[in-house]
């Protein structure tokens, strides 16, 4: 997904841009260096999740964290602003990118925080959450194909009447929305599941030290 998204900027070239930026070099560069610095966050902040890296090399986990958020996703996040408010998307899509943009935001900041504090699991989890941000944009792309059919299906229906920019804006901001709630979803998710076991095994801990057997002892 990501090869096919930077495919279209490599070489830069107007005339292949898959938005339409027709007429405005300066959107076009823009938009060149938002998808660029978010293909390093991309490509990054995969190695990351590299159990080898962390545990072998962990000074160069912390060099590729370094590079996946002031070389990746910091640069990506001050050009998504003028590219959102340059986008003729529709308003369901600004919105969207819109709420990226501020989702990026806290779970950066808040995962930079907890590794200063020294707060490493605080840290994983919020920079796993952060991730899940960046790959909503190509999680997007797979909704939309989903949305597609349903959408073209009142197409010609009193919801659309044939327009097909509404049709397009419709589609473009469903697959936004959807790729930032499943992502989002999808984490907390395993996050909490990813948590249970260490919560009961320090509550059985706990239970132990105390004098007290487990109910579960009983059952």
């Amino acid at each position: 997904m990501t090869g096919y998204m930077v495919s279209a900027y490599l070489p830069p070239d107007l005339a292949t841009s898959r938005v339409d930026v027709q007429g405005d070099p300066v959107r076009y560069w823009l938009l060149v260096g938002h998808i660029g610095f978010g293909t390093i966050a991309t490509v990054a902040g995969l190695a990351q999740f590299w159990p080898w890296l962390r545990r072998i090399c962990p000074r160069a986990h912390r060099w590729v964290g370094r590079m996946y958020f002031y070389a990746g996703v910091f640069p990506a996040m001050v050009l998504t602003v003028p590219v959102v408010l340059a986008s003729e998307s529709g308003m369901s899509n600004v919105s969207a990118l819109v709420a990226m943009l501020v989702m990026w935001a806290v779970t950066g900041v808040a995962g930079l925080r907890a590794a200063r504090s020294r707060r490493f699991r605080d840290h994983r989890a919020w920079m796993i959450r952060n991730y899940a941000v960046t790959v909503a944009v190509h999680a997007s792309r797979m909704w939309g194909a989903v949305v597609i059919p349903l959408v073209l299906l009142q197409a010609d229906g009193p919801a659309y009447q044939g327009d097909t920019r509404a049709i397009i804006h419709d589609i473009a901001g469903s697959g936004a929305w959807l790729g930032l709630f499943v992502n989002l979803a999808v984490v907390e998710w395993y996050l909490r599941r990813r948590a249970q076991p260490v919560k009961t095994a320090r509550n059985s801990s706990s239970s132990t030290e105390s004098g007290t057997v487990p109910s579960a002892a009983y059952r």
